[in-house]
């Protein structure tokens, strides 16, 4: 089973926002905090459940970057890298 690590891109697979996009803004314990940039955004992140949510295979290179080295991160940004996933 893949590890989920901070900026991954992730499928909620359970709860009210079920089947929705979020990025992995970080990790503590047995929980992740989420962003999709619109409801869930940078200041306000959704805490969720590892375990209720599932890795997906695509990666943004630019969003997990700036994460892991704790440059600044816009909303916009990451609302474009899940808008994205509805093209492919």
């Amino acid at each position: 089973m893949l590890e989920i690590t901070n900026g991954d891109i992730v499928q909620s697979i359970c709860g009210r926002d079920c089947f929705q996009y979020f990025v992995v803004l970080k990790i503590e314990n047995d929980y992740s905090f989420l962003v999709n940039g619109k409801n869930r955004t940078i200041q306000n992140p959704k805490r969720k459940k590892l375990k209720h949510i599932r890795l997906t295979n695509i990666k943004s290179e630019i969003i997990k970057q700036k994460i892991i080295s704790n440059e600044k991160l816009l909303d916009s940004e990451i609302r474009k890298a899940i808008d994205n996933l509805s093209i492919i």
